[in-house]
């Protein structure tokens, strides 16, 4: 029969079982997968609002037009189908322009929007 050398049966260490081993990556990743949710859903520059005026859809683009600006809205694309040249309230967060000059649209990702009045007069 043939011995190892170098190594005593008490310093040979039994594996970890691969339930163990796959537990750990599971939460490793489960640990980065929450981090980047949470740093995505910080978008720096945005602003939550609520702000009413008329909403128009000009070829399958909608904008809410105020008194003194004009937002580009973005998401729910459905539901704004519904309220097309109506007054509105729309809320959501206002992506902050670089180089933002009066009367260029801004950008406003919707949230949600309620009916103030069947139209904008």
């Amino acid at each position: 029969m043939q011995q190892f050398s170098g190594a005593s049966a008490e310093s040979i260490r039994p594996l970890r079982p691969i339930a163990e081993v796959d537990m750990h990556k599971a939460c490793a990743v489960l640990m980065l997968v929450l981090f980047v949710t949470q740093c995505l859903g910080q978008r720096t520059g945005h602003e939550t609002v609520t702000i009413s005026g008329c909403l128009m859809n000009t070829n399958g683009r909608f904008k809410l037009i105020t008194q003194g600006q004009t937002y580009v809205l973005k998401g729910h694309q459905n539901e704004l189908f519904s309220y097309n040249g109506m007054l509105v309230e729309v809320t959501g967060p206002v992506e902050a322009a670089k180089s933002h000059s009066p009367g260029m649209p801004m950008i406003l990702h919707v949230t949600s929007v309620k009916k103030l009045a069947e139209t904008c007069s």
